[in-house]
């Protein structure tokens, strides 16, 4: 990925889709540049017409220039969401895998809804997710990664969250003090390892297993909350409908 798209303006958007993919498929002399993130199964190669083959697994990102001719070989059916636009530059494929996905993704299936719908917004949202596209894989790529003396520091707290993140009193100053650093370096060193705050992945680990133990239907809603570090229902089915885009007891109903 060139630095250039730093730089780049997007002229034109021209679709924004969600794709069912289905066996080979063949393009020649693509219209447009695309931008593309695969769900969690889709599983696929792109042959291009100079011989080159990028792969591209489950939630990676990747890039598809203007002007390219490939064949998609399927290895794993899934579904992928796709920008196609117009900008000015020239680049090559570049496939990217990104370790917190989540915020992008969400970006990109606002951008393929509103384009579905035909609403007055969709350009915009479209728009938005292109250039996020471009904001998360610069900062992958060009990431300062940090020493593995540096990650070690952290490897205390991690322990912990791994087996204590149900705890209501678990909180980002105690995990640092127990590194014996400042809150803002914890935070940096955790942000670089896991793409993630220390306080959104706590959550994160939260609400999983709380999908767990209400797929499990032998608790309450309430119960439920209180096992996963929540002392108010309130706050819990706060949290869990941001985060799963459904409430606790619709969630349950639909599982």
């Amino acid at each position: 990925m060139k630095n250039e798209w730093t730089n780049t303006i997007i002229t034109n958007i021209s679709l924004a889709l969600h794709v069912i993919t289905n066996g080979v498929k063949y393009h020649t002399n693509r219209p447009n540049h695309g931008f593309v993130i695969n769900n969690e199964t889709s599983e696929k190669d792109y042959h291009f017409s100079d011989g080159s083959v990028m792969h591209t697994g489950p939630n990676e990102i990747f890039y598809l220039p203007k002007g390219s001719t490939y064949s998609i070989e399927e290895h794993k059916k899934g579904t992928c969401y796709a920008i196609n636009f117009d900008a000015n530059i020239e680049d090559e494929p570049f496939c990217i895998k990104l370790r917190n996905i989540e915020s992008l993704l969400k970006s990109f299936k606002k951008a393929c809804a509103s384009w579905k719908s035909q609403s007055f917004l969709k350009t915009t949202y479209a728009l938005r997710a292109v250039y996020d596209f471009i904001i998360q894989a610069q900062k992958e790529l060009n990431k300062d990664y940090l020493s593995k003396e540096s990650l070690g520091i952290i490897a205390p707290a991690v322990d912990i969250i791994t087996t204590d993140f149900t705890n209501p009193n678990l909180s980002v100053s105690h995990l640092a003090s127990i590194c014996k650093i400042s809150d803002v370096y914890f935070r940096k060193i955790f942000l670089n390892k896991f793409g993630i705050s220390p306080k959104a992945y706590i959550i994160q680990r939260r609400i999983e297993y709380a999908k767990q133990l209400i797929e499990s239907r032998q608790f309450s809603i309430l119960e439920v909350a209180q096992s996963c570090g929540y002392e108010e229902q309130c706050h819990f089915s706060r949290e869990f409908s941001k985060h799963v885009g459904l409430s606790p007891q619709e969630y349950k109903r639909q599982n």
